[in-house]
């Protein structure tokens, strides 16, 4: 078996052995009080149920779940193994926490929901319990070779995202919206690159999504990740009733684009992040789903008066030119000006929202 090996201050070596377990073993471990969940690295059981869910959810589905690492104290004197959970405690208490029927999975897990571990099918149950728990053991490590660890693992992590640190952070139904829908519209990232594949794997497609949400809900300002931190938090409360209303408009709105746009405009700035939420903001404030917010002021004659279809490619086309092209010097430089500028701010946002509306509008 493989060993990896820490260097100990005084010059002999820890091994830090990683090592594949199965559920069936902590569940074991558990039983037999083998296995501590609470040393002083870890913080108190703070998941929420939603958060404990998904997590169930992933591992029946036989997703791969992230690494724990455990201090495992082997007893030469009473040839005991006791194994002290470093790293993933609150990952544990709800495998733990399902394997004993005490946690029972709610709706957030779709194919499963209503289910205790008692209610899955034999094969399910086995599954359950054989699914394979990645796990570093760091043998008999004293306090401060643990730390020493952990602080080696922290100086090679990349830094965290805002949409990272936003989708660890809540366990709410708007945040779980935005990850639903944008998984359902992989197409975007996938296939349109409305985000490239690297930015999705960090998560920015949810930053995307969030945008839309917050234009549905109030229309568009000043973007940025602070902006869509705040949504969040005023949305913590919102239940998930009115949360399915804005997601209903959301999808709706995007199956409408990619149909009328996707063919002709899928390689142009309109399937760029920054202007691809413009277009939707100016779809849905024609459409009547959103009334603008504060980029549509002075534009308010037009709200709800609909998108004319015909031609409607050839009046967007011109504008995708123009910002391929880098004219800045023609009849439409405002609209190239501003998407290439800061694209979150709002007089930025509102000149090519003037501009799309009015050529969606014929």
């Amino acid at each position: 078996m493989p060993t990896a090996l820490v260097v100990r201050k005084s010059g002999s070596e820890m091994p830090s052995v990683p090592q594949t377990y199965t559920i069936s073993d902590f569940v074991e471990w558990h039983d037999r009080k083998q296995l501590e969940l609470s040393p002083d690295f870890q913080r108190g059981a703070v998941w929420t149920p939603t958060a404990q869910v998904f997590l169930i959810d992933t591992i029946l589905k036989q997703f791969p779940i992230p690494q724990i690492y455990v201090r495992t104290k082997i007893s030469t004197s009473t040839k005991t193994t006791v194994r002290e959970v470093v790293d993933g405690q609150q990952r544990l208490r709800a495998i733990l926490d399902f394997a004993s029927g005490k946690l029972k999975l709610t709706k957030r897990s779709r194919d499963f929901s209503g289910l205790t571990y008692n209610d899955l099918s034999p094969d399910l149950q086995e599954n359950f319990l054989s699914y394979g728990i990645s796990t570093v053991q760091l043998i008999n490590a004293s306090d401060s070779e643990v730390l020493e660890v952990f602080s080696r693992l922290n100086s090679y992590s990349v830094k965290v995202t805002p949409p990272e640190l936003r989708h660890a952070r809540w366990s709410t139904p708007i945040k779980w919206a935005i990850w639903d829908t944008t998984r359902a519209w992989n197409i975007l990232w996938e296939n349109y690159k409305v985000v490239s594949i690297r930015e999705a794997v960090r998560l920015r497609n949810t930053s995307v999504v969030s945008e839309l949400y917050m234009c549905i809900d109030a229309g568009v300002g000043d973007g940025g990740e602070d902006k869509i931190d705040r949504y969040y938090n005023n949305k913590k409360d919102e239940t998930e009733e009115n949360i399915a209303i804005i997601s209903e408009k959301v999808n709706a709105a995007l199956t409408a684009m990619i149909e009328i746009f996707g063919p002709d405009l899928e390689k142009t700035t309109f399937f760029d992040s920054p202007n691809f939420l413009v277009l939707f903001a100016a779809y849905v404030f024609l459409s009547g789903d959103s009334n603008g917010g504060p980029i549509a002021e002075g534009m308010e004659e037009l709200h709800n008066t609909g998108v004319k279809l015909a031609g409607v490619i050839d009046r967007l086309q011109p504008l995708a030119a123009a910002v391929e092209n880098d004219d800045l010097d023609g009849p439409l430089a405002r609209f190239v000006s501003a998407s290439k500028s800061s694209t979150q701010r709002i007089s930025s946002r509102k000149v090519r929202f003037e501009f799309v509306v009015r050529a969606l509008a014929g």
